[in-house]
């Protein structure tokens, strides 16, 4: 069976008896291209979030504000988990990780 994109299960087809060959066999390709200055404002933004978790065991080094959001994530060409704070100072948005 196969699921349509509406999420209702449809029936499976009858097999036809005569073969053709695909051109292409992907039926659905997204493909997402980030510019860097994307994925700065994406970090930016970071200090806004509220779903994200807040400490003020923390003090920002370059405006001394005492919280600061922290997310966890992996960093370009390490392995394992990074943990990264940004600034809630809405003039400052420093980002640091430990």
């Amino acid at each position: 069976m196969t699921v349509c994109t509406r999420g209702l299960l449809q029936p499976p087809e009858p097999q036809a008896k005569a073969t053709e060959a695909a051109d292409d066999n992907c039926v659905y390709r997204n493909e997402v291209h980030h510019s860097v200055s994307e994925q700065t404002q994406i970090l930016s933004d970071v200090a806004s979030d509220p779903t994200l978790p807040r400490t003020k065991a923390v003090r920002c080094a370059k405006c001394q504000h005492g919280e600061a959001v922290f997310f966890q994530a992996t960093a370009r060409g390490e392995e394992g988990m990074t943990l990264f704070f940004v600034c809630c100072n809405p003039n400052c948005g420093h980002r640091w990780r430990e």
